[in-house]
C-alpha cells in the first residue's frame, strides 16, 4: 500500500512538472507577442522587462533537444529555435539538427563543420526509423550555415513521432556523402512549443477508413 501511494504521488509531481514548463513556455510566448505589438516608442521598455532569450529545461532526460526563445533586435518579434545533436556526438565530426522559425518562416537546417558550401549543393534524403527513403529538394537558410529542407516543413515535423531516430543523408555535388542520425524523444514536447510560438496550423486529422 504504501509504495502504491508513493508512486502515485510521484506520477502526480512527474505530470505536474510538465505542465509547469509547457505554462512558462507560453507566458513567454505572450509576452514576446505583446512587445512586437506595442508601438515602437514603447518597445525599449517593453524589451527590458521580455526575456531577451532562455533554454527552456530539459522534460525528461530521454530529450536531447534545447529549446529557446529570443526577439529579434529589428521588429521584437518572437524567434524560435529546437536543435538537438547526432547520436554521433557534438563535436568536430558530430552535426546538428535545427527547427527555427522567424518573421512566417519556418525552417529545418542540419549542420556542421563537415556541411560546407551554398545549402543548395546537396541533395537530401531522409528516413524516419526504419520507413522508406525520402527525397526532398535542398535550400539555403535564411541565415547562417548548414543545409535548409525544401517543400513543406511544418508537415514534415508535425509528422515526426515522438521517439525513435531520423536519419539524413546529406549528398554535396563533389566530394563525400554525409550521414547522421537525429534522436527524436521529447519531440512532442517541442513541436508544441514551436507551434505555439510560431502559429503553425494543426495537422489536418487523417480520414477514418
Amino acid at each position: 500500500m504504501r509504495r502504491a501511494a508513493t508512486c502515485a504521488v510521484t506520477g502526480v509531481l512527474l505530470a505536474s512538472g510538465v505542465a509547469s514548463v509547457q505554462a512558462a513556455g507560453l507566458r513567454q510566448i505572450a509576452q514576446l507577442r505583446d512587445c512586437s505589438a506595442k508601438e515602437r516608442s514603447e518597445r525599449p521598455e517593453c524589451s527590458d522587462k521580455a526575456p531577451r532569450a532562455s533554454a527552456l529545461p530539459q522534460v525528461n532526460q530521454a530529450s536531447s533537444w534545447v529549446v529557446s526563445l529570443t526577439t529579434s533586435p529589428l521588429d521584437y518579434s518572437p524567434v524560435a529555435t529546437a536543435t538537438t545533436s547526432s547520436r554521433d556526438g557534438a563535436g568536430e565530426s558530430g552535426m546538428t539538427l535545427s527547427i527555427r522559425c522567424h518573421g512566417g518562416r519556418s525552417e529545418l537546417i542540419v549542420a556542421g563543420s563537415r556541411v560546407s558550401g551554398r545549402g543548395d549543393g546537396y541533395a537530401i534524403s531522409y528516413r524516419i526509423n526504419d520507413g522508406p527513403p525520402q527525397q526532398v529538394a535542398a535550400a539555403v537558410p535564411a541565415s547562417g550555415t548548414g543545409v535548409a529542407f525544401g517543400g513543406d516543413v511544418i508537415r514534415l515535423l508535425q509528422s515526426l513521432p515522438d521517439g525513435g531516430g531520423l536519419n539524413i543523408h546529406l549528398a554535396p555535388r563533389t566530394g563525400p556523402a554525409l550521414d547522421a542520425v537525429f534522436p527524436l524523444g521529447g519531440m512532442d514536447v517541442v513541436r508544441a512549443k514551436i507551434t505555439a510560438a510560431c502559429r503553425w496550423p494543426q495537422p489536418t486529422a487523417k480520414p477514418n477508413g
